[in-house]
């Protein structure tokens, strides 16, 4: 047996079942070697290249999540009575359901790829119709509040569900020191969050409009979600879980294609003049 070959001992100080001549836990600062036999083992990429497209998810992932933010954000200035009270209410209730969200993920970290999947759906979902249903519960209904709120807890608390999940994948496929694994993911995160925060009224906005906008928006929220778990992660799947993540992306893009196209477009102005804002026209209680 040469001295390369695993040995239960060895004479030059190696550890037990430890290869000879090369110290034990050679490995860069804060990263970890794939388990094993794990999850690590059944992906279509190496472990770094796959961590990087799960961090690119994060980033992309997070640049949807700001624009639906700053999309309702921009209709409360239109329909309520007080933009800076819409601003504070619509941020503030959004965080608060971020916490939520982060919470209610715990339950589902055994099942974390198609947890996200289905996360990133739903969310397309209620971001890419948002600005046509809160305009539509104003204008239609005279509910511009609750629909409001409604709309801002179910978007912040699919978007704070993301970021447990995203770790839970993360160290899946390469275990880090919890220090360096939340570092990448939140560098990740904030710089999607830069990113969407410059395209959404110097590009999406000026282009699309608002229902455009978070209509495309939720169209690549949803393609990029499900794409990295079904390629990915694809053998923690079965076919059923498989077939399940296309039909609700599918179904997805059709709900947000249907509102985009046959839905009301809120009006882009909101000087004084050009139009009435939904406080002179619409309850804003329930």
């Amino acid at each position: 047996m040469s001295s390369s070959d695993l040995t239960p001992f060895q004479s030059d100080g190696a550890g037990p079942y430890q290869v000879a001549g090369r110290p034990r836990g050679r490995h860069r600062k804060g990263e970890g070697r794939p388990e094993p036999g794990g999850a690590a083992e059944s992906l279509p990429l190496p472990p770094g290249a796959a961590r990087r497209l799960v961090l690119a998810a994060v980033l992309v992932c997070s640049a949807c999540g700001l624009v639906y933010e700053l999309a309702l954000v921009a209709l409360g200035g239109q329909l309520g009575p007080d933009p800076v009270a819409e601003t504070s209410v619509v941020l503030s209730v959004m965080v608060f359901s971020m916490g939520l969200g982060a919470l209610a993920a715990k339950p589902f970290g055994h099942r974390p790829a198609e947890a996200f999947a289905v996360v990133e759906s739903a969310l397309a979902v209620v971001g890419g119709t948002s600005v046509t249903v809160v305009y539509t519960g104003a204008h239609v209904f005279g509910l511009y509040r609750v629909t409001m709120l409604t709309v801002c807890v179910a978007t912040g608390i699919l978007v704070g569900a993301e970021i447990p999940l995203l770790m839970t994948l993360v160290q899946r496929i390469r275990r880090q020191e919890a220090g360096h694994a939340v570092a990448d993911l939140f560098a990740a995160d904030y710089v999607g969050a830069l990113g969407g925060g410059l395209l959404f009224p110097f590009l999406l906005l000026p282009a699309l409009g608002q229902v455009g906008t978070v209509a495309l928006v939720g169209a690549v929220n949803a393609l990029v979600g499900t794409f990295v778990v079904l390629w990915l992660f694809r053998a923690d799947l079965d076919r059923r879980a498989r077939t399940r993540m296309c039909v609700l992306v599918f179904s997805a893009l059709a709900v947000i294609g249907c509102a985009a196209g046959f839905g009301p477009d809120p009006p882009t102005t909101t000087r004084e003049g050009d139009g009435p804002k939904c406080s002179y026209t619409c309850s804003t209680g329930a």
